[in-house]
């Protein structure tokens, strides 16, 4: 009898966590650094994304590849912000 009235309990307590959890209201993240990275890639000429790399060494060999086959002139490894894919490979065409 115990179990079932834990198991209960337990029930209604994630029914309504969940249910706060779902009405609560989103956090907006401000994009003026979003909008500072854009301008910078504009500005560079390094404007399009070609992937995101584990490691600095694999985005550089992707990087180098590219320019040794004539897909692009330049590129660069930039550092990102979400785990694991930390380094993003940009380039000019």
């Amino acid at each position: 009898m115990r179990v079932r009235t834990a198991l209960s309990a337990f029930a209604a307590t994630a029914v309504v966590s969940l249910g706060l959890a779902s009405a609560a209201p989103a956090i907006a993240v401000p994009d003026t650094a979003s909008h500072r990275v854009a301008a910078v890639q504009a500005a560079d000429g390094l404007n399009i994304h070609r992937g995101k790399y584990m490691t600095l060494g694999g985005c550089q060999t992707a990087g180098q590849q590219g320019i040794d086959r004539g897909h692009w002139d330049r590129y660069q490894c930039a550092e990102g912000s979400a785990w694991p894919w930390v380094w993003n490979l940009w380039t000019n065409r």
